[in-house]
């Protein structure tokens, strides 16, 4: 494999430009077993100012989502212990089907009615899982499920809780148990484990999604953090963000979805549960997303994957077996740094066609 022309230059001009202060890609064919990588720049600018190297490790904010949580679901799926169409009222939650008829389908693909975002960090009390539970489920649901998407930390959170539950174990230990161990991931998990994370914001920073009230001003990120203040809250394991990973193994994750898909060899599910998650859920009012995963617009038509608050994203097109995984901290030093949505999609514009 040979790196599309002009993609070093794009990473090196991102860099240049500050659209962060270093990244690393891979890219390739992981079915096929396939990929290249390359890094640029530092771990950070403000502080560790040390060039970065394939392995970097980063805040993967809600790549969480996909690589932690959406997995752990399908191989409950796969093991009888729920189903998509599971209904949260039968799994002694405290919510009532007739107040809220959610499954946990609606909470994969952002259909619940559930809001975007709430500061629960700016309560203590609620670094108790149970009355976060609670909280979660009094929230309003702004429409009817299944009727429109509005992408929301909390399904993601509620998930989280719904899996401990289920399993009687914490996300980080279910996470190591059944993610990183039979692939043989050493660094990727909800702890930086002692590996040099890449730093996330400086202080002043805003609390929050920027705009949102409720939001605090709160100070630095100390490095190996995690950066969601919701996850900080509950110790650095949620389940819409606290993973910490590297992008070489993010792609064992990408590549061993792509073996199931392509001959149910994958080791994280069955080849059937991954096809029911991927279907796109279109909604009356919006083109919908699968469970779990983003769909793709633009030039990543066809691809399903996600973007992480702190500059990182995954995009995998199955029936075409091209895939990429990129990390940054675009978020150091402040978080207020836009120039990734601009970069992003010179990415796919350059990468994409010439992975297929």
């Amino acid at each position: 494999m040979v790196d599309p022309p002009g993609l070093g230059d794009l990473l090196t001009q991102g860099f240049q430009d500050g659209v962060f202060p270093g990244c690393v890609l891979v890219h390739g064919q992981p079915a096929a077993g396939r990929a290249r990588i390359l890094a640029v720049g530092f771990r950070g600018l403000s502080r560790h100012r040390t060039p970065i190297g394939f392995a970097q490790l980063y805040d993967l904010a809600s790549l969480t989502k996909v690589a932690a949580t959406t997995v752990l679901v399908m191989k409950a799926v796969d093991r009888g212990l729920l189903s998509l169409q599971t209904l949260l009222a039968d799994l002694n939650l405290g919510i009532s089907k007739d107040q809220k008829p959610l499954t946990i389908e609606h909470l994969l693909t952002h259909q619940s009615g559930f809001p975007a975002w709430r500061p629960f960090h700016v309560d203590p009390e609620l670094a108790d899982k149970d009355r976060l539970l609670k909280a979660i489920v009094r929230e309003r649901l702004l429409f009817e499920p299944g009727q429109a998407t509005v992408y929301s930390d909390l399904n993601f959170l509620l998930l989280g809780l719904i899996l401990e539950k289920l399993w009687a174990a914490s996300l980080s230990e279910l996470f190591d148990r059944e993610v990183a161990a039979p692939l043989e991931l050493k660094v990727t998990g909800y702890d930086s484990k002692g590996f040099a994370a890449a730093p996330t914001e400086d202080g002043p920073r805003v609390g929050g999604p920027l705009g949102w009230p409720g939001a605090l001003i709160l100070g630095a990120v100390p490095t190996g953090r995690v950066h969601d203040d919701n996850a900080a809250a509950l110790g650095g394991a949620a389940g819409h963000a606290g993973l910490f990973g590297s992008a070489p193994e993010l792609w064992r994750i990408v590549r061993d979805l792509a073996k199931t898909w392509s001959k149910d060899e994958g080791v994280l599910c069955r080849r059937r549960t991954l096809t029911a998650f991927m279907a796109v859920r279109s909604t009356p009012v919006d083109p919908g997303r699968a469970a779990g995963f983003d769909i793709g617009q633009g030039p990543l038509a066809g691809a399903f994957g996600h973007l992480g608050y702190t500059g990182g994203s995954i995009w995998w097109d199955p029936a075409g077996d091209r895939a990429f995984v990129f990390l940054s901290n675009r978020v150091h030093p402040t978080a207020r740094n836009s120039k990734i949505t601009g970069f992003r999609r010179q990415l796919a514009e350059i990468l994409w066609p010439a992975l297929g």
